[in-house]
């Protein structure tokens, strides 16, 4: 597989690296509204990492989906390549419409 399973940051590919920069955004803005609203609960920042972990999961659950379903190593049939794409979408479609220029 050329590229690697797990999203993050890669210079070589803009699209990869919009998502990721997409869903770190995503995970900083649930964890700065939870603690805003924490007040002085001292297991705030464990919920609010709670809640921005949860902003991000299915996002890279779909990037990764994404990059099985372009890969070559499985040889999955058009088919199975179609049943994933609408997975990923159903995962997180922004995601999805970034990794592909949509």
């Amino acid at each position: 597989m050329s590229e690697p399973l797990v999203l993050g940051y890669d210079a070589g590919d803009v699209h990869r690296t919009g998502a990721f920069t997409n869903l770190v955004a995503r995970a900083a803005e649930a964890y700065r509204i939870s603690l805003h609203y924490a007040d002085d609960d001292p297991d705030a920042a464990g919920e609010a990492m709670t809640h921005a972990l949860g902003a991000v999961a299915r996002g890279f659950a779909a990037a990764t989906l994404e990059t099985l379903a372009q890969g070559e190593v499985l040889a999955l049939s058009i088919e199975k390549k179609l049943h994933l794409d609408e997975l990923i979408v159903e995962l997180d479609l922004e995601t999805s419409e970034i990794l592909n220029d949509a």
